[in-house]
């Protein structure tokens, strides 16, 4: 059994999946040309290259991977692996009224903005789970930026302090990476000096990790902050890549059918390093603990219902 922790009542609206809105959790692959972010949110292109002989352009790093195994306890390597995974659609429930706040978006009416045309349902968030020394990239097969019968919700949330962990739990953080101690040579010693006496900086250089993208850097062991959780609606030209430690649901597809994903990642074997899992257990005054909004219009596509431009906060 996963370690669990009580889980507030919120509900939580979607919001469209854009590399600028999702930088704090990954990446987002897709192809600029067809992306829906307006164009306040979206980023510069990444770079690109003729291929194939001049059929074909190449975009390059179009996301950041990690292996930070080397952190591990058991310093066990890990090598890449890929599977598939064929996600079947998520049971919802009906939409019932309620007086729970949506999570980052502050005092908001959700529940009288839905005209008739639309319909609301409910996604219980009940477990989330983080891979704390490598990404994980999903890239769904077989389906249509055009398919507006399936989708899928992509539900993150960020890392809370591990004092903040203990006050949750009344135990420590699930797991906790160890820190990492490091004898300190005497040139380490002497490159803290001002200037350097072994590089003509006046500065020691900056540490392995101030180098990387944030998503990419550890996020240390503290529980996921359910507060500030958020989902985001993807469609089928888009995949994601969470960053190593980024707290996140199981894939959930909202829809008719499947959604085949190849899933490329690290893996040592070691199942309390490649994954952890906290399972969200609704606080018995609260109620209905985590919950995502799903609107949709009568074709059944997901409506994004948070973002800029698309609420009204009542101030």
């Amino acid at each position: 059994m996963p370690t669990s922790m009580p889980a507030p009542s919120i509900r939580i609206p979607v919001e469209l999946l854009t590399q600028s809105s999702f930088s704090q959790f990954g990446t987002v692959i897709e192809n600029p040309a067809h992306s829906l972010a307006p164009r306040s949110q979206r980023l510069p292109l990444p770079d690109a290259v003729s291929a194939n002989q001049g059929t074909a352009l190449k975009f390059l790093n179009v996301t950041h991977m990690s292996n930070l195994y080397n952190l591990a306890p058991s310093k066990k390597p890990a090598r890449g692996v890929m599977n598939m995974f064929v996600c079947a659609p998520r049971d919802l429930r009906p939409h019932e009224p309620s007086q729970s706040m949506p999570s980052s978006w502050g005092d908001m009416d959700f529940d009288d903005d839905a005209d008739g045309n639309e319909d609301r349902q409910l996604f219980d968030v009940h477990i989330l789970e983080r891979h704390p020394f490598t990404t994980q990239t999903f890239v769904p097969m077989g389906l249509s930026q055009s398919d507006r019968h399936t989708q899928y919700l992509v539900i993150v949330a960020p890392t809370l302090p591990a004092a903040a962990s203990r006050r949750h739990t009344d135990r420590p953080p699930p797991y906790p990476t160890p820190k990492i101690k490091k004898q300190k040579s005497i040139r380490d010693i002497f490159a803290r000096a001002r200037p350097s006496p072994f590089t003509n900086e006046a500065a020691p250089p900056p540490s392995q990790f101030s180098r990387l993208h944030p998503s990419q850097r550890p996020k240390g062991p503290g529980l996921p902050d359910l507060k500030n959780i958020r989902a985001f609606v993807a469609n089928g030209n888009q995949a994601v890549t969470y960053g190593a430690g980024t707290w996140h649901a199981p894939m959930a597809v909202i829809g008719d059918r499947p959604i085949d994903f190849v899933v490329v990642q690290s893996a040592n074997g070691i199942g309390i390093e490649d994954c952890q899992e906290i399972s969200l257990v609704a606080d018995k005054i609260a109620g209905e603990g985590v919950v995502v909004m799903v609107d949709s219009d009568a074709s059944g596509k997901v409506l994004v219902k948070a973002g800029v431009g698309n609420v009204k906060a009542n101030l």
